[in-house]
């Protein structure tokens, strides 16, 4: 029984670890965009799993140590509540920042021909992220659409609120797709104007 609480607490402490640490290249991809073992582990849901790295926030030492991709879906979709999925996308989004971080060190002059060529490939890839943005919030609201027809079917409370929470639920994880600031659930009404200030 100890050996097991062990393995789990080992198990789950590897996830958090792994949940950090792509928050933590997200957040510094100047940091880690030279360490070609770290991109080339975020390339694939295996190679996360496998990787091993300590890294330091604070004054905290954190170990992310190797762990099979199963264990590592397993615990997370009982750690997170976006599951393996959230964890998946933070991983995609690490290894696009990384790649945006290196384009932009090696971006011509945008006085030049080959600068506008690049200013115009910029434009029409944020053109398409904005598309794929669209598109999931789409889904959320056909998603939410359901949610609320399935609690007005709703025969008692104790089934609304339950619909009630499911629903939330799969709304965060439709949201989580999105590049930020559109990856949250907003808890009240914002302003337009605090994502064109980047806030």
């Amino acid at each position: 029984m100890m050996n097991s609480d062990k393995r789990v607490n080992k198990n789950e402490a590897a996830t958090l670890a792994t949940r950090t640490f792509l928050n933590l290249i997200i957040k510094s991809p100047g940091s880690f965009v030279d360490n070609s073992e770290i991109r080339k582990a975020i390339k694939s849901q295996g190679g996360l799993a496998k990787l091993e790295y300590k890294f330091q926030i604070d004054d905290t030492s954190i170990c992310k140590i190797s762990m099979s991709l199963n264990t590592l879906k397993s615990y997370s979709d009982r750690l997170f509540e976006e599951g393996f999925e959230g964890l998946n996308y933070l991983r995609l989004k690490a290894l696009n920042t990384l790649d945006e971080h290196v384009q932009r060190s090696v971006q011509p002059n945008s006085q030049s021909k080959a600068g506008l060529k690049f200013k115009i490939e910029q434009l029409q890839d944020e053109l398409e992220k904005h598309r794929s943005a669209n598109f999931v919030l789409l889904q959320a609201i056909t998603s939410a659409m359901g949610t609320i027809k399935s609690m007005q079917d709703a025969t008692s409370d104790s089934i609304r609120d339950k619909r009630a929470k499911e629903g939330l639920a799969r709304l965060r994880a439709i949201a989580s797709l999105n590049p930020p600031p559109f990856d949250k659930v907003q808890p009240s009404v914002v302003s337009i104007k605090d994502y064109k200030d980047g806030q």
